[in-house]
Order: structure tokens, then C-alpha cells, then sequence
């Protein structure tokens, strides 16, 4: 659609001319349709007056539909892989068509929900024992035992007491860093811990896969000028949005 200011405003400078395409397809109707011929025949030479004349009043046209203005649905697919925020291998999931079209299809990380794949990743769920209704391990799972792997706990005990470490203490700890956990999923080592010094301890997730956890027992005085003054890593690892710079991308393309 081309869309072009009156020639005359143009010269007198009022408005600038321009050309402006819009790819946008819209059904219209003909408020004033055409009068219906008597008979209906084919011509084969041209005949004046034999085709209707087209008035001003039949070029008035009533507004339908507009086909780009409609929301794109999302696509069904089925994923090849663990994508996370998604889901894993197997699920059958629906997402925004730039996601698929953009990312994961080109990825090779998802696939179309069609019947033959359908019947492919049914098969292979029946061949591993996978029930549909019961998964060994969903998204939010795989994201937590991510998450859980790049701690570090710091366990905060007595300094002025004789103590034990027990999954309760680490508990307590967990609860202060944000994450809620029984103390039947904590696994501390065989040996006692009973000073401060590192140690590394398994979270059991969901009663189906369990993570390492890195961590340090800090002992807390009463007098607080006996706290150990020490430079420990952070509770979670930073997270950063990595740039991409044309240097970058030249290497990324050349290798």
C-alpha cells in the first residue's frame, strides 16, 4: 500500500511527499455492487458497453477484516532437549512462534508437535518406563539443582560452645539463604564436623536426583570482636549478561 500526499500541498511545502509501504493484506466489500448482467456469456472481442460501468458510488468500500492484525497463535511443539524455563526432553509444550522459530527449532532443542513425532517420543517414554503421569524430574527441578550447585553455604554455629553439625544446622542455614528444605533431603559427610573448616553436603531433590553443595561452617561469638574476619565467596554465584561485539561474533564465525 502506497500511501502519497496531494502533489499541491507537496510544492507549497506543507507537507513533505513520501512513499510509505505497509504489508498488511485487508478484505474489503463493495458497499454499491455492480448491476448484474442479464446474460451471462464470454467474449471474444471487445464490446462497448458491454462490461459495467464503474461509478463513484460503486468505488465506496465497507472495511472486513484486517489479516496482520490478528494476534499469531502460539506452536505446539515437543522438545528434543532440557531447555530451561521450558521443560525437558519429551514435554509436549506450547510456546510464543518467535521462541520456536528464533530458538529452539533452529537449536534443534524442539521439534513439531506433529503425529509421527508425537508417536516417536510416546515410544520412547514407554520404552525408558516413563510414565506420563508421574516424571522423574520436571523443569522447575532441573532449574533448582542448577541453582543449588553453584552455592555457598555459610553455616553460622556457636564459637562458644562445643557443638555437632547436624542437618537441622544446615537446614536453619538453607531457610536464611531463601531455600525451604527437609532435613531427610540433606546428606552431611560420614564424618563428624565439629570446628570450622569446608565441607560439601548433598540436597536430594524431589526424592529422584541430588546436587553438591559447597559450604563453611562460621563459628558467631557472643563478644563479636572473636568472629573470624575472613573473605568468603558469595551465597550464589552473579549472574551476567554476556555482550556480544562484533569482534566476537567475526571469532564465533571464523572458528
Amino acid at each position: 500500500m502506497e500511501q502519497m500526499f496531494p502533489p499541491k500541498l507537496a510544492r507549497k511545502g506543507a507537507l513533505p511527499k513520501v512513499t510509505q509501504k505497509n504489508r498488511m493484506l485487508n478484505f474489503v466489500d463493495r458497499v454499491h455492487a455492480h448491476k448484474t448482467p442479464d446474460i451471462t456469456c464470454i467474449l471474444t472481442d471487445f464490446v462497448e458497453g458491454a462490461l459495467p460501468k464503474v461509478t463513484q458510488k460503486n468505488r465506496v468500500l465497507n472495511f472486513v477484516d484486517r489479516v496482520h492484525a490478528h494476534k499469531t497463535p502460539d506452536i505446539t511443539c515437543i522438545l528434543t532437549d532440557f531447555v530451561e524455563g521450558v521443560g525437558i526432553r519429551g514435554d509436549t509444550v506450547t510456546v510464543k512462534r518467535r521462541l520456536f522459530r528464533g530458538k529452539l527449532f533452529p537449536a534443534g532443542q524442539a521439534v513439531y508437535a506433529t503425529d509421527e513425532n508425537v508417536e516417536k517420543f510416546t515410544r520412547e517414554k514407554q520404552e525408558k518406563g516413563i510414565k506420563e503421569e508421574a516424571k522423574p524430574l520436571g523443569v522447575y527441578g532441573e532449574m533448582t539443582v542448577k541453582q543449588l550447585a553453584g552455592m555457598y553455604l555459610k553455616v553460622p554455629m556457636s564459637g562458644d560452645n562445643s557443638w555437632v553439625l547436624t542437618p537441622k544446622n544446615v537446614r536453619v542455614a538453607l531457610r536464611k539463604a531463601g531455600v525451604e528444605v527437609k532435613e531427610s533431603c540433606i546428606t552431611l559427610p560420614q564424618e563428624a564436623i565439629t570446628g570450622p573448616e569446608e565441607f560439601n553436603f548433598r540436597i536430594t531433590v524431589n526424592g529422584v536426583k541430588s546436587v553438591m553443595v559447597k559450604g563453611r561452617v562460621v563459628l558467631r561469638h557472643n563478644d563479636p570482636s572473636k568472629d573470624e574476619r575472613i573473605e568468603l565467596p558469595p551465597t550464589w554465584l552473579p549472574t551476567t549478561k554476556i555482550k556480544k561485539t562484533k569482534q566476537s561474533a567475526e571469532s564465533l564465525g571464523d572458528s
